[in-house]
């Protein structure tokens, strides 16, 4: 959400583990379309050139949108660098990503360009690096190297795939992954029917005395959820306080009953800010309706939806949605 929270449901959840040989590792990209390179892609630190089919991607990122894309692709990178300080594979990426083929190396006190370095890549993915600015003059030095394109985490789940694809030589893959991913919001759409036109808020409670809540229609997450045809509750974009251009904000105890709505999502970072945000009398009516409580893991998903989390995240939310009659 806003700043104050980044890392916890802004920046997704990725992998990170301890750093393993990776002398013998290649990127799987047999498939990748040699007549589509050399390849040129412009971003916000200037445009890149990528002469032939990448053997060797190393992914930084600090949600999973560059990885899962990759994967998707039937690329697997030798390594990623997860700097959203967060341990585990996550559950979508388990089976798809680890150790044993990827390098999963854990970055969130910052990416170390010898490290990248001694992996040998051809090609850094880093279009989800937060903190890019201060890193790419070092990695682009190492190998080509894709960064966002104007500002981190303005990219869709779309774009995200698109250039990822035209790195990897695989655009005429994307297509067809894109229209797997679009598949699974409209199934579930098509499943519950009568979502459409039900409001929603979306929020964390992850500080004393405070809940983060979801308050644009720029936000991934609103749009991921007003696509199965629901609308975010106006109750929550006329009270929350924001910080100036911030997709989210954040309401007192005193304003808790604002987060009413046909369907309440709320995940918390401890037991005790759920217990007190529960305990507030205010609360009481949101208690009694639709009201699902789910995991970070999943409230991060749903802040960084790629082609690989969606269909994971879109059944955290049947649920609720199941409820909606």
């Amino acid at each position: 959400m806003a700043a104050s929270v980044a890392g916890v449901l802004g920046l997704g959840l990725v992998a990170c583990g301890n750093v393993q040989d990776s002398s013998t590792q290649t990127a799987s990209s047999a498939s990748a379309d040699a007549s589509a390179f050399p390849v040129s892609i412009t971003h916000k630190f200037g445009t890149t050139t990528i002469e032939k089919a990448p053997q060797r991607v190393v992914v930084i990122g600090t949600s999973t949108d560059d990885l899962d894309a990759a994967v998707a692709l039937g690329v697997t990178p030798v390594a990623f660098f997860n700097k959203s300080g967060m341990d585990g594979v996550p559950s979508w990426l388990e089976g798809k990503v680890g150790p044993a083929k990827t390098q999963i190396v854990n970055a969130a006190s910052g990416v170390n360009a010898e490290q990248v370095g001694a992996l040998t890549p051809d090609l850094i993915l880093a279009t989800a690096d937060y903190g890019l600015e201060e890193e790419y003059a070092n990695l682009s030095k190492i190998a080509p190297t894709i960064g966002y394109a104007t500002e981190w985490g303005s990219q869709s789940w779309q774009e995200h795939l698109d250039v990822v694809a035209r790195a990897l030589g695989k655009t005429a893959d994307a297509k067809q992954v894109e229209t797997n991913t679009q598949g699974a919001i409209d199934q579930l759409k098509a499943q519950y029917p009568n979502a459409v036109g039900k409001t929603f808020t979306a929020s964390v409670g992850n500080t004393a005395g405070k809940m983060f809540t979801l308050v644009s229609q720029k936000d991934f997450a609103v749009q991921l959820v007003e696509s199965l045809g629901l609308k975010l509750s106006p109750t929550v974009t006329d009270a929350a306080q924001t910080d100036a251009g911030s997709p989210t904000g954040s309401l007192t105890p005193e304003q808790y009953d604002k987060l009413a709505a046909d369907l309440v999502i709320v995940a918390y970072t401890s037991p005790d800010y759920q217990t007190a945000f529960e305990g507030n009398q205010l609360v009481a009516p949101i208690k009694a309706g639709n009201y699902l409580v789910v995991d970070m893991e999943t409230i991060s998903a749903l802040r960084a939806p790629t082609v690989l989390d969606i269909p994971w995240v879109l059944e955290k939310l049947k649920p609720g949605l199941a409820k909606l009659g």
